[in-house]
């Protein structure tokens, strides 16, 4: 269960994640750098290896929200493998065509259904993979701001009534700001769908904001629910420019799984 906020600029982007889980998971891991095949990426973890959101030094970032709505077919297996891997094997992509690459050699089989947002402020793009356990497709958005809703209660109930909550708060006069941002994945308005959740069995373990600007990307992260903003963890490094300005499409190397 998540909820994820995407506002964009010019060729810029704020990017703001919730994850919700169950109380007995671990609130996990603060961000980390990561190199692969040369390319430097930064994300916490889920304590396993995996995570649900990452940026790189491109600008690019991934976010995954598990798709409960959508039943596993009868005939995908009954051991699954963790969906918190999909991330670090594309992270290190330097372009949306080199992603593309290793999409087109990773297997996803034996996972549950997941839908992955990607954000390419180089191609002013919003793309979001879904795998429904059988499958993988895609849908191509507009460079706009955009919610996305997961719940294990209902992933459609979660996008009418915190969809809702974002469109009454798109009217605040800061709306797009960061201030504006925390507020809003910090909202209890809609009970047990609310956006930042307060349930018996699960709650909001964190909240991370990714922030591309002209000249740089940082990450931070916050362990424990928006509503109450714990001291922060923080990331930042240079973008690459000239990598945006000539992308090198790199082998699969590492990221192919």
């Amino acid at each position: 269960m998540c909820t994820l906020t995407v506002v964009t600029g010019d060729d810029t982007y704020v990017m703001a994640m919730n994850r919700d889980e169950k109380i007995a998971r671990s609130v996990g891991l603060p961000p980390e750098i990561h190199e692969c095949d040369g390319t430097k990426a930064f994300y916490p973890s889920d304590g396993d290896g995996g995570t649900w959101l990452a940026t790189n030094e491109y600008g690019i970032a991934l976010a995954l929200l598990n798709w409960h709505d959508i039943a596993p077919h009868s005939t995908a297996p009954t051991r699954k493998r963790s969906r918190g891997r999909v991330i670090p094997a594309l992270i290190d992509s330097r372009s949306l065509s080199a992603m593309h690459e290793v999409f087109a050699v990773s297997n996803f089989r034996e996972m549950m259904p997941f839908r992955l947002v990607g954000v390419f402020p180089s191609e002013q793009e919003i793309w979001e993979w879904r795998w429904d356990s059988a499958r993988l497709d895609f849908h191509v958005h507009a460079w706009e701001a955009r919610h996305w809703f997961s719940s294990s209660l209902s992933d459609e109930r979660a996008e009418s009534l915190r969809g809702a909550a974002c469109r009454m708060a798109r009217h605040q006069l800061d709306a797009g700001s960061v201030r504006w941002l925390r507020r809003l994945q910090a909202s209890h308005v809609g009970g047990p769908f609310s956006l930042c959740v307060h349930r018996e069995d699960v709650k909001t373990l964190s909240y991370t904001e990714v922030m591309v600007k002209s000249g740089s990307v940082s990450m931070c992260h916050f362990r424990g629910s928006p509503c109450v903003m714990s001291p922060a963890d923080s990331v930042e490094i240079e973008i690459d420019r000239a990598a945006h300005q000539n992308p090198v499409v790199r082998g699969v190397g590492c990221s192919a799984f």
